[in-house]
């Protein structure tokens, strides 16, 4: 089993190593964990589009949520105002902000590009295409439990492999708040009446996949990528510096060394 240490030491003896931002022995779960979401967000979408009304499941949680969570709480408009997209560019910023300081570039690029593209699905391919409304407005996915979703989703993963804080203990609490705040701006969304229950289970959906497949992915392209770009670099390198050194031939065999030119000189004395 690949663990931090392990991935700390690796990269300790080859600097230049691409350092993956999922482990190797969790890479079998995110696809199933992505293919899943999937599959719930196509359930859904086929049960409720192009429909105003809740559903059976809609009532059920609704009704739950309401009695548990009254939509005057400050709790409440506090968790909204999280989803606020000032908010959400703060918090991404954020995300990414620590990712930069521990010179993972690559989590960078999945906290920009990994929630903003779940954020664009949701809003301009998902809401239109299902076309489901509450209140005349385009309701599923919902793009506001997708942000934090899609926050919450990076976050995790990023600790999955940070080296710090160094306590497993730590990173597993860091990781906990970041989902429990994500689902309390869900359950926020249902109390304020702005979404139904499934369409925040559907911006969830849409984050995790979104996340997950580009987490995936720059593990599979990046460090084929990053080793042409390595390769490349030295093989310049190496020809520019023999090209630099004058009269010796860089592509002369190994061992090959040219005759001084006083040796030239008896040869022709005693010729």
């Amino acid at each position: 089993m690949v663990t931090t240490s392990a991935t700390s030491k690796a990269l300790a003896a080859k600097p230049n190593a691409y350092q993956p931002l999922l482990p190797a022995h969790l890479r079998r779960a995110a696809i199933v964990v992505t293919l899943l979401a999937i599959l719930v967000l196509t359930a859904l979408a086929l049960r409720y589009a192009h429909q105003e009304a809740a559903g059976r499941l809609d009532r059920t949680l609704d009704t739950y949520i309401e009695i548990h969570l009254r939509r005057d709480q400050s709790l409440t408009r506090a968790l909204i105002g999280l989803a606020d997209p000032t908010h959400a560019v703060i918090l991404v910023a954020a995300v990414a902000g620590a990712a930069a300081l521990a010179r993972r570039w690559f989590g960078v690029i999945l906290v920009l590009g990994g929630t903003l593209t779940a954020v664009m699905i949701s809003e301009v391919i998902l809401k239109p295409l299902i076309g489901r409304l509450r209140y005349g407005h385009l309701t599923f996915p919902s793009g506001h439990a997708t942000a934090m979703a899609a926050i919450a989703t990076a976050t995790v993963i990023l600790l999955t492999g940070a080296q710090w804080p160094r306590g497993v203990a730590l990173r597993l609490c860091a990781s906990l708040a970041a989902i429990v705040v994500a689902a309390g701006v869900a359950i926020a969304l249902v109390a304020r009446h702005v979404h139904y229950a499934t369409d925040t289970v559907a911006g969830c959906c849409v984050a995790v996949a979104v996340v997950l497949a580009v987490a995936l992915a720059l593990d599979f392209f990046a460090p084929r990528i990053r080793s042409r770009c390595w390769a490349g670099s030295r093989h310049g390198q190496t020809f520019g510096g023999s090209a630099a050194a004058g009269d010796e031939n860089p592509y002369r065999p190994v061992g090959h060394h040219a005759l001084p030119s006083t040796v030239h000189a008896q040869a022709d004395d005693h010729v």
